[in-house]
């Protein structure tokens, strides 16, 4: 089986974590670009991270930001999100790969909007 998204899986597998725990477990709600710091930088994609996921769809065909906030961050199994829907599991699978590849667009979208460089690659 191919993995597909696997960089957007590592991001919120290994660095959101980090970026999290950085920020001093607080969300940012804004772009900081005087900060030229690494923490600034990072601090800013902790941002734009939330600016991806709170644009995402979340309606029952695409529950895109439920299963990023929910699975991705919370660790909530995709089983049981599938089961909130009263779907099988193979749905749940299935959105969450287009939600993951919607949240990598979102949040490229996002970098490149509000200037906060080097882009992250999810390659």
């Amino acid at each position: 089986m191919i993995k597909h998204n696997k960089g957007v899986r590592d991001f919120f597998k290994n660095d959101y974590p980090k970026l999290y725990l950085l920020s001093g477990s607080q969300i940012p709600t804004d772009i900081n670009l005087k900060d030229k710091s690494r923490i600034g930088y990072y601090w800013n994609v902790l941002a734009i991270t939330w600016f991806a996921i709170n644009q995402l769809e979340d309606t029952p065909q695409h529950p895109y930001k439920t299963i990023i906030v929910e699975h991705c961050i919370n660790h909530v199994t995709i089983k049981d999100i599938a089961n909130k829907y009263k779907r099988c599991a193979a749905w749940g699978g299935h959105r969450k790969n287009e939600a993951l590849k919607k949240f990598a667009e979102t949040f490229r979208q996002e970098q490149i909007k509000n200037k906060v460089f080097p882009l992250v690659e999810f390659d």
